[in-house]
């Protein structure tokens, strides 16, 4: 059974659990599918590794601070960025280098959705932006994980792009955020750091 929870709760939820009566199959069905996921952490482990081998490799520890586009009464991180009277919530880190490029990563609560301050669930989503004039289209590959010191959980991704002068910024991806609760624990620190 998956259940977690404080240990006052236990009897509670033993009483009311469906798994002690669930039939072989029933179970070996949760068990494959709890091989399956574990297989994918595995190809995802095993993917990380061998970025790790490429012939160019850097990453960044970096913080992103909110970036306040007019004067707010919020304290951070979760100042209002107003837009035409829409509330937005936008974070952005300084200018960073790695592989001899300059880039920026910016971030987003709730996909820019408007007034993502009202809502409990709460998501991040990612842009990656190369600020250096290339001579020629660089692909990367890249991922973003939880920062030193930082407890959030993060299921890591391995995203894809080709930079070149034309094409400098990828789409705001899914930061991978076990859930929203994980979520709202970063919004509530100062500052969000992670590692590149």
């Amino acid at each position: 059974c998956p259940w977690q929870g404080p240990y006052h709760e236990l009897t509670v939820h033993e009483a009311e659990c469906t798994h002690p009566t669930k039939t072989g199959n029933e179970l070996m069905e949760i068990l494959d599918e709890m091989d399956q996921t574990r297989k994918k952490e595995m190809q995802l482990y095993n993917s990380i590794f061998s970025l790790l081998s490429f012939e160019k490799i850097g990453y960044t520890g970096k913080r992103l601070a909110p970036v306040p586009r007019a004067p707010s009464p919020l304290p951070a991180p979760l100042r209002r960025c107003r837009n035409r009277g829409v509330t937005r919530l936008y974070y952005e880190t300084p200018r960073l280098t790695v592989l001899n490029q300059t880039w920026v990563l910016k971030a987003r609560v709730n996909d820019s959705e408007r007034n993502p301050n009202l809502s409990c669930k709460r998501t991040l989503s990612f842009q990656l932006i190369l600020k250096s004039k290339i001579n020629s289209p660089m692909e990367c590959s890249f991922l973003l994980l939880e920062g030193p010191y930082d407890d959030v959980k993060i299921h890591p991704v391995i995203y894809h792009f080709v930079f070149s002068n034309e094409n400098n910024e990828t789409d705001y991806m899914a930061l991978p955020i076990v859930d929203s609760v994980e979520c709202n624990k970063l919004l509530a620190a100062k500052n969000i750091n992670l590692r590149l």
